[in-house]
């Protein structure tokens, strides 16, 4: 049991302390592939995202609270466009130009969380 766990570890550079070390590897999800895809445009060496053994519990937690902070951001770009566009129809003018700014803004809004990114490890959640 231990050599499968011990296989399912990869070795790279721990996201929390920063250390080369074996550990789980990062999901690779839309944000960390285009950012594996810049370093490469930038001719950098790749950098393989894991969390140690000892980081684990804490990428955990911060997971989390990106996932907190993604859902409250999201529930407020929701409101913002429903706001623009009923206060343009309280007041009579209910056009099509509305929904532009109303969808930008919205979309400002949802791109904040990722200035907070953390990537997720909840399918090394499930193997343990």
């Amino acid at each position: 049991m231990a050599k499968a766990q011990e296989s399912q570890k990869e070795s790279g550079i721990c996201i929390l302390c920063g250390g080369e070390k074996k550990g789980y590897p990062a999901k690779v999800d839309l944000p960390i592939y285009l950012a594996r895809k810049a370093r490469e445009a930038l001719r950098l060496p790749p950098r393989h995202s894991i969390a140690c053994e000892s980081c684990f519990s804490s990428c955990v937690k911060k997971r989390q609270e990106f996932e907190k902070k993604l859902r409250s951001y999201r529930l407020g770009a929701a409101l913002f466009a429903a706001l623009t566009i009923i206060g343009g129809a309280m007041f009579g003018r209910l056009e099509l130009w509305l929904a532009v700014p109303s969808i930008l803004g919205a979309g400002i809004i949802l791109l904040l969380p990722y200035g907070s990114y953390f990537p997720s490890f909840q399918e090394k959640l499930k193997q343990r």
